[in-house]
């Protein structure tokens, strides 16, 4: 029988494979680990979802040439450049200020939702938005099985 430990680290690997290649100690594990099978699940979920997201739709031809072709002839003036100069200095102070509130909210010993809301009565999907510490893989299956779709 493998361990929770050994099913983690494969666990890409696990998801990649059909049902029936599965090895039979895999299967042991699953069979009496309900928290390996949610992530197995989860991992192929999330596995399926990536690749029906890169099944996309072929644009017709021609169509970047009409795009590019509607598209005005024309050289930013001087001034444009300048304020596009100054935007890009301003970059590092923004990268530093969003380092500054991860490491915050990194330390916030806040444990529920974060505001006026209460917690009783919220959804699976409301309570992951909401919540202060990092989802955790059950929360999200259970936020996306129990969602509408909308």
């Amino acid at each position: 029988m493998k361990s929770c430990d050994e099913v983690k680290k494969r666990i890409g690997e696990l998801a990649a494979l059909p049902a029936v290649e599965l090895p039979a100690g895999i299967h042991e594990h699953l069979a009496g680990c309900a928290a390996c099978t949610r992530a197995l699940a989860a991992a192929r979920l999330g596995r399926g979802l990536l690749a029906a997201a890169g099944d996309g739709v072929e644009p017709p031809t021609g169509f970047a040439d009409r795009v590019l072709g509607a598209l005005p002839d024309r050289t930013p003036s001087r001034a444009e450049a300048e304020l596009w100069r100054l935007g890009w200095g301003l970059v590092p102070a923004f990268a530093a200020m969003a380092v500054l509130f991860f490491i915050l909210y990194q330390a916030s010993p806040t444990s529920g939702p974060i505001g006026l809301v209460p917690a009783e009565g919220l959804s699976a999907g409301e309570r992951l938005v909401l919540e202060a510490s990092p989802p955790e893989p059950d929360a999200v299956l259970a936020a996306v099985m129990e969602g509408s779709g909308t």
